[in-house]
């Protein structure tokens, strides 16, 4: 069986197998998204068939409790690109972008929401406010 177009995930069982992680990332600085997407929105994607990069984000616009911080809207827009995956969750928050609009800046497993930054704090604070920097570990809180 082969996967849908679109998808570069493997085929077990004839069944799509959902990745154990997916990529994190930023807006290029110099892309529609800096401006178009709320400040802070947490990006997950995967590259899809087509060369570019299907994307899923939270940005909280409607300030909802739980989704305050950088972390639970990754795990959100996780949660969106898995459901009922390869298809993902019907949203406006979904995109297929070219790979020169946005920046890898990690992953997050996708069982236990487990973010690993792997950038540098300095290149990622313009796009993720200094609070979650901390609750993710990449800096010290100022005393």
């Amino acid at each position: 069986m082969r996967a849908p177009e679109g998808d570069r995930s493997t085929v077990t069982q004839g069944r799509i197998a959902v990745p154990p992680r997916l990529t994190l990332y930023l807006p290029h600085p110099e892309s529609r998204l800096s401006n178009e997407l709320a400040h802070g929105s947490a990006i997950v994607g995967l590259p899809v068939i087509t060369g570019h990069i299907r994307i899923y984000y939270e940005g909280n616009v409607i300030g909802a409790e739980n989704l305050k911080r950088y972390r639970d809207r990754a795990a959100q827009a996780t949660g969106r690109l898995l459901h009922n995956y390869p298809t993902g969750y019907p949203t406006r928050a979904r995109e297929d972008v070219d790979p020169r609009e946005v920046v890898e800046i990690g992953v997050i497993d996708v069982e236990t929401n487990q973010i690993d930054i792997a950038a540098r704090p300095a290149d990622v604070s313009w796009w993720i406010d200094v609070e979650d920097l901390v609750d993710l570990g990449l800096i010290q809180k100022a005393d």
